[in-house]
């Protein structure tokens, strides 16, 4: 059993990680670019409060907005690479807990 490493904010993967989804990467509308960036920074903020509940509820409002239909193509897409993205974000492990998460 291995033990989950603590997030580094320094390694070049972790920078790709947490790098945002633009709007010119995109070409998204203004408002749909706004949605976009307020959902990164959620994930964002839970993962340098060390928030496993908030980190939790972050993805699963991702996942939402990824998997609805509403929103333009570009949007979706773009919201799909953020899916991409925050499944490698995870905290340390707890003791004994690693196997459930």
């Amino acid at each position: 059993m291995s033990a989950a490493r603590p997030f580094s904010q320094e390694s070049a993967w972790a920078q790709h990680l947490m790098a945002p989804v633009t709007a010119q990467q995109t070409a998204l509308p203004p408002a749909e670019a706004l949605r976009l960036a307020r959902l990164h920074d959620h994930l964002l903020a839970a993962l340098q409060a060390n928030d496993r509940a908030a980190l939790r509820c972050a993805k699963q409002d991702v996942l939402q907005a990824a998997f609805t239909p509403a929103g333009t193509p570009a949007l979706r897409r773009a919201l799909r690479a953020l899916v991409w993205r925050m499944a490698a974000l995870r905290l340390p492990g707890r003791r004994g807990m690693q196997e459930h998460e």
